[in-house]
């Protein structure tokens, strides 16, 4: 009799082990939420490039020639889930900090709301927008900003592309 009370306790015991190891191991799915592919590993990276940066009146008026340069994009990524951080270095010089969040290949940077806009000797405080998004296929990013501000009636506004290819 004892020996019959062992194996139905060792059943029991083995039954239980199979039910909570198959619903541990079917609730990991590839891609789901507790998957170890991570989708902004695939766009870590330093990317090289060049940007355009031109000032409109009123949205259609350029008020100044395209200003062009070279600029280097280091993406990397952040604590935050769908958050990435993005270091821009321009012309070798000037540096700029962003962090942008993440749907499948685009991204809109969430961290900088205004920038300041030179126009006229004269410096204002612009509303800043910058969208994104990743070319896999390709290796390239792209950044389209806006920095617009009213004055005096008068729609000053800011535009700049910037593209880069993953070295």
């Amino acid at each position: 009799m004892a020996t019959r009370n062992a194996v139905q306790s060792l059943l029991n015991l083995l039954i239980a082990l199979l039910v909570v190891g198959s619903l541990t191991t079917a609730c990991k799915k590839s891609g789901g939420p507790d998957s170890d592919i991570d989708p902004r590993d695939q766009y870590v990276g330093v990317y090289d490039g060049s940007y355009t940066s031109t000032t409109y009146i009123n949205n259609s008026l350029p008020a100044s020639d395209p200003e062009p340069g070279i600029v280097q994009i280091t993406v990397t990524k952040a604590q935050t889930a769908k958050q990435m951080y993005l270091e821009l270095l321009f012309n070798n010089t000037t540096k700029q900090n962003l962090t942008a969040e993440l749907t499948d290949s685009t991204f809109i940077v969430i961290d900088k709301k205004s920038e300041p806009l030179a126009f006229g000797g004269k410096t204002y405080d612009a509303q800043y927008t910058a969208q994104g998004q990743f070319v896999r296929k390709d290796n390239k990013i792209t950044l389209n900003t806006t920095a617009e501000t009213l004055q005096l009636g008068v729609t000053l506004t800011k535009r700049g592309d910037i593209t880069g290819t993953k070295k």
